[in-house]
């Protein structure tokens, strides 16, 4: 992944450039292609001399980027041509052909390495085009659209792709970036639109064709080369175009891009030595194992360091890391970056054969020495399809499977047909066992390994993770709550004789899940969440995340509504948000610099999205599975240096049923219920540095306890 973002790039330039006067591909091109993920051109007249204008970022992008480069070009037509099409006397594969070759120029020394360079990114995969045949005009569309996972920027205007348009003739091109105002966003997602819609073939005015394989096959014949051009040779080809002081193109280059532990990782001492042991442990499990490693404390940087080692002893392999949320799968993309390597992301590829595709050009850089280690990063449902596991096969290498939040793989759709291929596997996971499904987590332990190392939350806290204040308020059912709590355990208790027969009964699983309801929504949490706010002093409040129930709308809603009436600065994050990455990271960006006080949010950051700089948090949401509350907690508690932050401070809203304060029995799934809250809140006072305080936590559950236990 490029260092610099495309906002780090292009915000200082210039919006609007005239050529010759301004060297365009120096000042946008060039930086645009190091910084971003992805390049798609559509231009008009492209010829392969052009190539040198874009050579010294075409270099970096090779880099930097796994992602072909995506041109829509066309060749001059004459008028006879345009006939010919309309009349259907020549087919539009043939003549793009003949004049695609037709404009093949003479075999000076330039013209010739840039067909050289221009073969070996056809042959290698790293560049994919087409060919535009307008039936009555000029195709004259003229884009550079550039992304780099957050940001787009498209130049566009009237040159076009030949050395005369780039750099001879007076042309003007403007430079949209979606960052710099609405209007800009509108240009960029409107020719990023025009782009698809040429590439897929929709447009009716013009013929789109694939690179005709008769030409392709004389440039391969012709020009090809097996070895990657170097920055060395592009940057030759970039002074030549330009007329300055020729440098000598350097022979064959063998290096490689290196797969390496970053400098500043100290994995075997300090507060992170615990990742040190936990690669020793799963290499002394024949390296097949789960590192049950708690939230904040390191798994993917470990789980780099082990397949790095595995590199370092058994050479070049192949990586396939699997995420359940593509937010995950963003933040994989970005760590593995820091080991030098490109991770290839098949979320980004359009369809069975996009992701076919990929795999095939990371099997070719395996093949021809271009990559030590490649790395592709799926989500759960890619990996479990047959038309994956048959392109993993393919590869002849080691090979090795990462599973993040490996418990979600604990599924029938993984079970029953596991990826055996995988030589070596890597489970991470703070809470590997499946609660309530057995079957599914020794399946787990049969496919990847036992749990070989664990480094649970009392091991992390004071280390890789912030000491906490914990607080927990015990609050009421209004009377209109109480009734329907009571009306739904009547209509329970009718149909309580089912349990003990083993009868299977939707309607009452939905009598309980509705009972359940009333105690996660209860109005009561609410006006606690007012009253605690309202002590507060409005600056503390920046950093604070309010938890709601992912149950009932409502309930966010209202918090929403609660903090609005109060003039506080929020923002929710919810699932909606984070489908738009741009949108997510624009939140989260005010969140951190403190712009927004508050974040509101459901069940989105149970899994994946990391925002160390939550200090304080408000627990509206009840829940008892064990694996979301002690990912709740962990998230928490991250460290964050940069705003100072010491501890968390964590307050719990709990509603109880009526029966726990008023003498009457429990049935037996409220003792449940009322079981499971008391012991989520143990667990959370027990690490806590409030916990034996007086009227602490400790206290107001061993009192709660004691009423229940007298009723027994």
């Amino acid at each position: 992944m490029p260092a610099a973002s495309l906002v780090d790039i292009l915000s200082p330039v210039e919006p609007f450039y005239i050529l010759p006067k301004d060297d365009v591909a120096e000042l946008v091109i060039s930086p645009a292609l190091q910084a971003c993920m992805s390049a798609d051109v559509m231009i008009g007249y492209f010829a392969s001399q052009s190539l040198a204008e874009i050579a010294p970022g075409l270099a970096a992008y090779l880099r930097s980027s796994t992602q072909p480069l995506r041109l829509i070009v066309s060749p001059f037509l004459t008028a006879q041509d345009q006939d010919a099409l309309r009349l259907g006397t020549l087919g539009s594969e043939e003549l793009a052909a003949l004049r695609l070759e037709a404009a093949l120029p003479d075999a000076d020394a330039l013209a010739r390495h840039s067909l050289e360079c221009l073969a070996w990114l056809i042959s290698a995969g790293r560049l994919q085009m087409k060919i535009a045949l307008m039936r009555n005009a000029l195709f004259h569309p003229k884009a550079w659209i550039f992304t780099d996972g957050r940001d787009e920027a498209v130049l566009h205007g009237s040159a076009n792709m030949t050395g005369a348009g780039l750099g001879r003739n007076r042309e003007q091109l403007s430079l949209a970036r979606n960052w710099m105002g609405s209007d800009a966003a509108r240009t960029c997602v409107r020719l990023k639109e025009e782009f698809a819609l040429l590439w897929g073939g929709g447009d009716s005015d013009c013929i789109v064709v694939d690179l005709p394989r008769a030409f392709q096959e004389k440039l391969l014949q012709d020009y090809k080369t097996d070895r990657m051009p170097s920055e060395a040779e592009f940057l030759s080809l970039w002074r030549r175009g330009h007329g300055l002081p020729g440098e000598p193109v350097p022979g064959p280059q063998t290096e490689t891009p290196a797969f390496t532990i970053p400098d500043w990782l100290q994995y075997r001492a300090g507060d992170y030595a615990h990742q040190g042991d936990a690669v020793d442990a799963w290499e002394a499990a024949e390296r097949r194992g789960i590192l049950e490693m708690c939230t904040g404390s390191g798994k993917t940087l470990t789980a780099m360091v082990a397949a790095q080692r595995l590199y370092a002893s058994e050479g070049p392999q192949l990586i396939v890391v699997t995420a359940p949320y593509n937010v995950l799968i963003e933040q994989w993309c970005r760590e593995i970056a820091l080991f030098g390597l490109n991770p290839v992301n098949l979320s980004h590829e359009n369809g069975a054969a996009g992701r076919e595709r990929a795999m095939a050009n990371a099997r070719r850089r395996l093949r021809m020495g271009l990559s030590p280690t490649e790395v592709i990063v799926v989500s759960n449902d890619t990996l479990c399809t047959p038309e994956f596991i048959v392109q993993v096969e393919r590869f002849e290498c080691t090979k090795l499977l990462i599973a993040d939040e490996c418990h979600n793989l604990g599924a029938p759709a993984f079970i029953r047909n596991p990826p055996e291929t995988f030589q070596y596997r890597l489970g991470l996971s703070a809470t590997p066992m499946r609660q309530y499904d057995d079957d599914g987590s020794a399946a787990l332990i049969g496919f990847f390994g036992p749990v070989c190392f664990s480094f649970r939350l009392e091991d992390a806290i004071g280390r890789c993770l912030t000491p906490y204040d914990y607080f927990v308020h015990f609050v009421p059912l209004a009377d209109l709550e109480m009734a329907e709590w009571r009306d739904l355990s009547d209509q329970i208790s009718r149909l309580a004789w089912k349990f003990d027969a083993g009868v299977k009964d939707d309607h009452l699983n939905n009598l309980l899940l509705k009972r359940r309801r009333v105690l996660e929504t209860a109005q009561s949490k609410l006006i606690r969440l007012g009253e605690l706010i309202d002590t507060e002093d409005v600056r503390d409040l920046r950093h604070t995340l309010v938890y709601t129930t992912d149950k009932d709308p409502v309930q966010l809603d209202a918090v929403n509504s609660l903090l609005n009436a109060r003039h506080i600065l929020f923002h929710q994050l919810t699932s909606e948000e984070s489908s738009n990455p741009e949108m997510s990271r624009r939140i989260l960006d005010r969140f951190k610099s403190g712009d927004l006080q508050i974040l509101t949010a459901k069940r989105v950051l149970d899994e994946g999205v990391n925002v160390p700089e939550i200090q304080r948090a408000y627990l509206l949401a009840s829940t008892t599975v064990r694996r979301q509350w002690v990912q709740r907690r962990g998230r928490l508690l991250r460290i964050c240096k940069e705003i100072g932050k010491t501890h968390a401070i964590i307050h719990d809203l709990v509603a109880l049923p009526p029966e726990a304060y008023d003498g009457s029995a429990l049935d037996s799934e409220a003792k449940k219920i009322v079981s499971a809250e008391l012991d989520r809140v143990w667990e959370f006072a027990r690490l806590s540095r409030n916990a034996a305080q007086n009227g602490g936590p400790f206290a107001q559950v061993e009192e709660l306890r004691a009423m229940l236990k007298g009723r027994d």
